[in-house]
Order: structure tokens, then C-alpha cells, then sequence
């Protein structure tokens, strides 16, 4: 990135042949994740960070095997929390907790099956499907918001703007953001109103908070917290477990976190 602070900014790239150039334009959407050259290139003091590391583990795993459920499933276990969400008809994304600072190598394949099947109760459900694992990563749940998500002409989406936890639903906030940009650009380059461009941080951040917040309570239903006395362990499972009853018999639970998870 070059001059973002300027109406003339610029990125250095490379194209297909790995030749280098120089692109300009009047805007630069930055929707290159949390680790791009977008965040890197921010300026000191342009932008305040928050963040907050949850102190809970995943093996975030893909599978070469069919979805063993027709919906996205969360099992919660005393041994720790487990979960299946399909991606194709052939690909499944599955996620095991695991102790903070667990190594890869310490979880073969045979011992990942047998503890997605104990987690998530093959015993009485139905065996899962399996498949070679095509995929493995440790993933710490953490959370973080970049603020405001405008810099001169750079305007922050996605991963770059703001961090979810795989519990909550990064995508969907990063497509809202991408909408609500489009529009704003739409707006400021067809029709000359930068109204919606100086508005884009405000809107977008209100919709961030409100899926980081839920992104936490997310978390907090799913998992123990890491350290707990035992006291307070079973008195955290209790009050899991009403919130679990709360979703499964109040029809106004039921609405709110629909409507929180879907993020409308």
C-alpha cells in the first residue's frame, strides 16, 4: 500500500508471471485478511486495536468425507467441545478442543476419529462418515477490531477489519461489509455522495460489536472456561446447560439467536 491518506493511492503487486507493477485507482477495499499487507501498511496511531484472547484451543480439521449430519453440529462433553460443519457433498469442516499449546503431531488420525465419535456421541447417534484428513491447524479463539475501518482512501473488510471466532459467523458479517461498501462506492463514484463512504466505519462497527458480543456468549455456552476451580466448573456447566434448555423451549431465545447467528 502507498498513500492511503491521499486521493491517489496505490498498491505494489505482482502478476501472473511475477512481474512487479504498480496499480492506482481513487479508492483501495483492503480484504486481505488479518495477516495482509493492508493491515501491515496502516501507519502508527491510525487505527486503535482490541483484542481479546478467549484461552480456548481448536484442531480445526478438514475431512475428505461426506457430512454425517444434514446441519451444523455442536456437541458440547465434558471432555470438550466438538463440531461438524458440512462443505460439500464430499468435504466436512470438523473442530476439536484441545489443551492450549497442543502440538499437531500428538493427534494421529485414528485418535482424532475416535474422539470426534466419543464428543459427539456416534454410540447413540450413528457412526460419523470417515475420511482422510486433508487439513489440520491448532486455532486459538480470539477476537479483534480494528477502529475506525477507514484510512484516507483504504477502507477496511472481512478479516482485516475485525477478527470473529469460528464459533460466530466471520463470513457472513464480511459479506455484509462488502455490501455495505459497494454501495457507499457506488453512491460517491456514479453519483457524487461520499455520504455513505464517511459513514461506512460507523455502520460497519455497530454490526461488528454486536457479532463480538455474540461471538463471546457464543463461546462461553460451548466451552468450560480454561482453569476453573471445580466449584465454579460445575457452576458454569449448570448455567450451560439452562441456557442450552432456553434454546430448546423458549421460541424468543429460539428468534434471538437466529437472528444474531444469521447476522441480519
Amino acid at each position: 500500500m502507498h498513500a492511503a491518506d491521499s486521493d491517489r493511492p496505490a498498491v505494489s503487486v505482482r502478476d501472473a508471471d511475477d512481474r512487479p507493477g504498480r496499480w492506482q485507482g481513487r479508492y483501495v477495499a483492503g480484504c486481505d485478511g488479518r495477516h495482509g499487507a493492508v493491515r501491515r501498511s496502516l501507519p502508527p496511531g491510525a487505527v486503535r486495536h482490541h483484542r481479546h484472547d478467549y484461552g480456548v484451543s481448536w484442531l480445526s480439521l478438514l475431512a475428505e468425507a461426506p457430512p454425517s449430519l444434514d446441519a451444523v453440529g455442536y456437541a458440547l462433553h465434558s471432555r470438550g467441545f466438538a463440531g461438524h460443519m458440512a462443505r460439500s457433498p464430499e468435504i466436512t469442516r470438523y473442530y476439536l478442543q484441545c489443551a492450549r499449546g497442543q502440538r499437531l503431531d500428538a493427534w494421529s488420525e485414528q485418535r482424532i476419529w475416535d474422539e470426534l465419535e466419543l464428543r459427539m456421541r456416534a454410540a447413540d447417534f450413528g457412526p460419523l462418515h470417515r475420511g482422510g484428513l486433508v487439513q489440520r491447524a491448532v486455532v486459538e479463539l480470539e477476537s479483534d477490531v480494528l477502529e475506525p475501518l477507514r484510512h484516507g482512501s483504504l477502507f477496511l473488510v472481512g478479516d482485516a477489519a475485525s477478527l470473529l471466532s469460528p464459533a460466530a459467523k466471520g463470513a457472513n458479517l464480511a459479506v455484509l461489509e462488502a455490501e455495505i461498501l459497494a454501495r457507499a462506492l457506488t453512491d460517491a463514484l456514479k453519483r457524487g455522495d461520499p455520504t455513505g463512504l464517511a459513514e461506512y466505519s460507523e455502520r460497519c462497527l455497530r454490526h461488528i460489536w454486536r457479532a463480538q458480543e455474540f461471538s463471546r456468549w457464543m463461546i462461553q455456552l460451548l466451552h468450560r472456561t480454561p482453569g476453573d476451580r471445580p466449584d465454579e466448573t460445575l457452576f458454569q456447566d449448570s448455567l450451560r446447560r439452562s441456557r442450552i434448555a432456553s434454546l430448546r423451549t423458549s421460541r424468543a431465545h429460539q428468534d434471538w439467536f437466529a437472528e444474531n447467528y444469521v447476522g441480519v
